[in-house]
């Protein structure tokens, strides 16, 4: 049997609802299921994984349609979310 090391730091969490709570104030993308994506500063995440963003902006094929103050997304809508790798 083989053993491995235990590393004594504890490694950050890698569950998604845990990366989302972490991204409040970055700027996200979220693609929602039915090809419109938003665009905005994360402000909040529940358990649900709904989102709210301010100063949103609404893209359809890749153009923009709307602007928006604050926008929540519902979280069986989205597709996919992408983070803004800067703060």
């Amino acid at each position: 049997m083989k053993s491995f090391p235990v590393n004594s730091t504890p490694q950050p969490s890698k569950k998604p609802l845990s990366v989302l709570q972490k991204s409040i104030s970055r700027n996200a993308s979220i693609r929602l299921k039915n090809e419109i994506e938003y665009r905005g500063k994360v402000s909040n995440v529940d358990p649900y994984m709904n989102v709210i963003l301010t100063d949103a902006e609404e893209y359809e094929n890749g153009k923009l349609s709307a602007n928006y103050g604050k926008v929540v997304i519902r979280g069986n809508n989205v597709l996919y979310i992408r983070l803004d790798a800067t703060l």
